[in-house]
């Protein structure tokens, strides 16, 4: 690779999952003295246009796994691979995981006055593929919102139609409901036994709009962290607060940690997954309004959800339209979920 103009620094990747589990140097530079803008750039410097397509990685907030940036790779056709972050971590810098394209830009935009500058605006509207990093997503609300992050991710989706991923908290904030915690995370438990807990608050609609995922409340660690009753409560709070029009209209998207969703632009699905692991996605849709959604007192819903569920694999296929809101194939296991008094009619969760 040739080193750029500029000067760099070179720094070792840390260790946590996969991005900071390389040893490879990159190259680190502060630019722009009234930001001090922090990025690592591995790669060309010379930006480069490409025939990029459409589409969407949920990733499930574990491991990462290589065939997800693969996907996201071919969508970009070999261009700029751009990655947001609040934290100045570069382990997504690496040309043999992220492998194929132009350049990988790690971009650690920490604060407003960073989130409103040029250079980070130009950097993420040259992308032909990006990807937000898991996180805190009350940080990322906090920071992003209606900087230029927020309209220059806006504008990679609906005007230059590239792919835009996430995992963890960088796949909440992509959700058109979107959960940003003021407080702690809400258990299932405290979101069952009262839907207007404290730590339920806030779900916001009004950050990055992404049109496919208008509606959908998405969450990652699923089963490992047993969230299945805190998403249904989330839905719940949305049909009652009258955050959607009609309880037809509430959807998840859920995925277990070494799953991620794929989602072509038509709306087909595919679920990568890994073959160590029986990990699966979900795709949530109400069959009623909740029979009883109040403070201080336990979530009754009789007639709840339907859940479909499908295990994620190596040799993935699409399985689920997000747009109809029906499976593709025969293996997507369809099941009721009801909550009786704050309990669980039917754990569909997949811990293992």
């Amino acid at each position: 690779m040739k080193a750029s103009a500029f000067l760099f620094l070179s720094t070792l990747l840390l260790a946590c999952n996969f991005e900071e589990s390389q040893n490879e140097v990159v190259d680190k530079e502060s630019v722009e003295e009234n930001t001090n803008v922090t990025y690592y750039l591995t790669g060309s410097t010379s930006d480069i246009e490409t025939n990029s397509s459409l589409g969407l990685l949920l990733a499930g907030g574990a491991t990462d796994q290589k065939i997800w940036f693969d996907w996201m790779v071919s969508k970009s056709d070999g261009g700029d691979f751009v990655v947001l972050r609040t934290d100045d971590r570069d382990g997504y810098n690496d040309d043999t995981f992220i492998e194929g394209v132009n350049s990988i830009l790690t971009i650690v935009v920490d604060s407003k006055e960073k989130a409103n500058s040029n250079f980070v605006r130009e950097k993420i509207r040259a992308a032909e593929a990006l990807f937000i990093a898991g996180g805190d997503q009350t940080e990322y609300y906090n920071l992003w919102k209606n900087t230029e992050v927020e309209s220059a991710i806006e504008y990679l989706f609906n005007d230059k139609k590239v792919p835009i991923g996430g995992t963890s908290a960088g796949l909440a904030v992509l959700s058109g409901i979107a959960y940003i915690p003021q407080n702690l995370g809400v258990k299932s438990s405290e979101a069952l036994e009262n839907p207007y807990h404290t730590n339920m608050e806030t779900l916001k609609t009004d950050f990055i709009s992404i049109p496919s995922l208008q509606n959908i409340i998405t969450d990652s660690h699923f089963s490992e962290r047993n969230r299945l009753g805190r998403t249904i409560s989330f839905m719940a709070r949305c049909i009652q607060d009258g955050i959607i029009a009609n309880y037809e209209d509430i959807k998840v998207i859920a995925v277990d940690e070494h799953t991620a969703v794929a989602i072509e632009e038509n709306g087909d699905a595919a679920v990568f997954g890994n073959s160590e692991y029986q990990d699966y996605a979900y795709f949530l849709t109400a069959n009623s309004s909740p029979n009883r959604c109040e403070t201080n007192t336990t979530l009754h819903w009789t007639d709840g959800i339907t859940a479909y569920s499908v295990r994620g694999k190596d040799n993935y296929t699409k399985s689920f339209n997000i747009f109809n809101w029906q499976p593709l194939i025969n293996e997507v296991t369809s099941e009721q979920v009801n909550v009786n008094n704050g309990i669980i009619s039917n754990d569909i969760q997949h811990p293992e």
